[in-house]
């Protein structure tokens, strides 16, 4: 009898095991996950904005994008800090055009800035219908900078071989109907994956890159998401030019003729 007690007493002990262990796996990954989370806010919470002092632009060709999500700027407090080029968001997709863009085009132009256009591609849509929404709404004067494709990664990407169609059809669209190929945003990685094999040395690179300068051949590079800025509301994308102010020229649309 007394050995059965142990016996059945082992048992019940023993059995609550797995659902310990269970638990503590649960609260353990519960625990990471929070963890985690926190992680990332401190780290966004240790970025400070910054300014043109923090960057120290003396000596650097630089400028900044624009887009609807700046909101109304304030043209005459910009120009206490004006920037040697502007790029301009026009449109988007197949049908989306950016509401500010007709505003910050001519109002750039304005204080004199160097202004280029720039479209942001979607996966949705193919390239060449997306380069004739850009075409048809962006404006390509004689000695704006040269058009832009911003090419960026999404939470789900379609298949490899079908996004490098697709960039490319928007790149040779353009060409085809402005003599001239567009620079190109993205990051190092996305370049690596989706562009390398295609743009050979037709398009110049606008790279972004926050941590250090990129180790690509590019001739635009987005520093800073987080520039602070007289006139404009929040926070503005901050460029350098890999280049002087007379190296500039080397990107500038030229209308062809016959």
């Amino acid at each position: 009898m007394y050995k059965r007690l142990i016996s059945v007493l082992f048992i019940l002990v023993f059995a609550q095991f797995p659902g310990f262990a269970r638990k503590s796996h649960r609260a353990s990954h519960k625990k990471h996950t929070t963890t985690h989370k926190v992680q990332k806010v401190q780290k966004r919470i240790q970025q400070p904005p910054l300014t043109l002092n923090d960057l120290n632009p003396e000596g650097n060709v630089w400028g900044i994008d624009v887009s609807h999500y700046q909101s109304d700027i304030n043209w005459m407090q910009l120009a206490s800090q004006k920037p040697h080029f502007m790029f301009i968001k026009a449109t988007e997709g197949i049908s989306t055009r950016d509401s500010k863009y007709m505003q910050n085009y001519t109002e750039a132009k304005k204080l004199g800035i160097l202004v280029g256009s720039y479209h942001f591609f979607s996966y949705k849509y193919p390239g060449r219908e997306q380069a004739n929404n850009f075409l048809s709404i962006a404006q390509h004067r004689d000695s704006d900078l040269l058009p832009v494709l911003d090419a960026e990664f999404t939470k789900v990407m379609p298949a490899r071989e079908l996004v490098i169609v697709e960039l490319a059809d928007f790149i040779s669209t353009v060409y085809e109907k402005l003599g001239h190929y567009p620079i190109v945003y993205c990051n190092h990685r996305f370049y690596d994956l989706y562009l390398k094999d295609i743009l050979s040395d037709k398009c110049k690179l606008w790279i972004v890159n926050y941590q250090q300068k990129p180790s690509l051949d590019w001739a635009f590079w987005q520093k800073t998401d987080r520039l602070k800025l007289a006139g404009i509301n929040g926070f503005v994308d901050m460029n350098i030019f890999n280049g002087t102010t007379m190296n500039l020229a080397n990107y500038l649309y030229r209308e062809t003729t016959d």
